[in-house]
């Protein structure tokens, strides 16, 4: 993960609106990824992930390739297999630019930006789509390109991350919503990453979607003191 992301997934994260007030709290799915590399190695990770916006862990309940846990909170990762620390990584991927949060919270349709600090440049329409421009602070322009956020019946289809020359850096696909407990959620998130001119695709679907569950407490919230 370079600089440039790191700054990125920072400044969307920064000016996050209070919680208070919010109906949603929980998710909980079945899920797969699936990932094709540039090099042309492939992958497959299947399992559960679950989130609560209150303890702010997103968890990975792995099954498949092997059973393990994957917990991001706050700026790291923990990998945890048989109740034994495997590794503790950072990450800028924090849980309030994930999906779930943003979902959880009504601000999937703009993908976080407008609580970010990135402003609004143009809105154009093609067809029922509408293409909103989005622009980081100047101060950071050097490092930053825009964001391109699509959406259509008032749902987050498409997000397009560009480079200082307005070269694509990675695009995300939202699809396939379903409507759980009143709350859209995308059943399909393609991505695409471009480097050096060579193209990597990660497919992550969604599956038996639950909100707001009212129990299983430790499906949503591992303890970590013991780790840290």
């Amino acid at each position: 993960m370079n600089k440039v992301w790191i700054i990125l997934l920072i400044l969307t994260a920064l000016n996050q609106p209070k919680l208070a007030g919010q109906s949603y709290f929980r998710v909980k799915a079945d899920f797969s990824v699936k990932s094709k590399y540039a090099n042309g190695n492939q992958e497959l990770t299947m399992g559960k992930v679950s989130y609560d916006r209150n303890t702010g862990q997103i968890i990975y309940h792995l099954d498949f390739p092997q059973k393990e846990l994957w917990i991001t909170v706050d700026t790291l990762i923990y990998r945890i297999r048989d109740n034994k620390l495997i590794s503790k990584t950072f990450t800028p991927a924090m849980a309030q630019f994930s999906v779930f949060h943003l979902a959880l919270n009504s601000h999937l349709q703009d993908f976080g930006l407008k609580s970010s600090q990135y402003h609004l440049k143009e809105v154009n329409r093609e067809g029922e789509m509408v293409i909103s421009t989005w622009s980081p602070p100047e101060s950071l322009s050097d490092k930053l390109g825009n964001i391109l956020v699509s959406a259509m019946d008032k749902r987050l289809y498409g997000v397009v991350f560009m480079d200082v020359q307005d070269s694509v850096l990675r695009k995300q696909f939202f699809t396939d919503y379903t409507i759980t407990n009143g709350l859209a959620f995308p059943g399909k998130i393609t991505e695409i990453f471009y480097a050096a001119g060579k193209e990597s695709y990660q497919i992550t679907t969604f599956r038996n979607i639950l909100i707001d569950e009212q129990k299983n407490d430790l499906f949503y919230n591992y303890p970590l003191d013991r780790f840290r």
